[in-house]
């Protein structure tokens, strides 16, 4: 750990930390813009599934070729039940189905971006530290 944040160390890592904490919140809006652009259907909840802490639903909806898809989704939002009807986005490439998702899942976009965003002030009070100028001796 550097032993002052004027330090070039301490400089060097509180610089560090803006860009990743920049480059990280521009990553979680993208995905979450282009996720909002996917299409979407109406599906029902047929089983839910619990692993520790976290909870996943099996989602059966349909496909806009008329096929039915069933697809285990991470369940961000309230605890569903089977027989909820719920609305899953989903990403075609080719026809299939290549990445899918709940679309209440939006709260997770916004508890990661809330939390960058902090490191991101962070970040600037630290740069605005380590660049101040040293107090000059009487």
């Amino acid at each position: 750990m550097a032993k002052s944040l004027k330090s070039r160390t301490g400089r060097f890592v509180a610089g560090l930390v803006l860009a990743g904490a920049v480059a990280g919140l521009a990553f979680v809006i993208s995905s979450a813009t282009e996720q909002q652009s996917w299409a979407s259907a109406e599906g029902t909840v047929q089983e839910r599934l619990k692993s520790g802490k976290s909870a996943s639903v099996k989602v059966e909806y349909p496909l806009p070729d008329g096929t039915k898809q069933v697809a285990t989704l991470s369940e961000n939002g309230p605890a569903r039940n089977p027989g909820e009807r719920v609305t899953v986005r989903y990403d075609l490439e080719n026809g299939k189905v290549v990445d899918a998702a709940l679309a209440d899942n939006d709260q997770a976009f916004w508890v990661v971006g809330v939390m960058l965003g902090v490191v991101i002030l962070g970040g600037i009070f630290a740069n605005l530290i380590a660049w101040a100028p040293r107090p000059r001796p009487e």
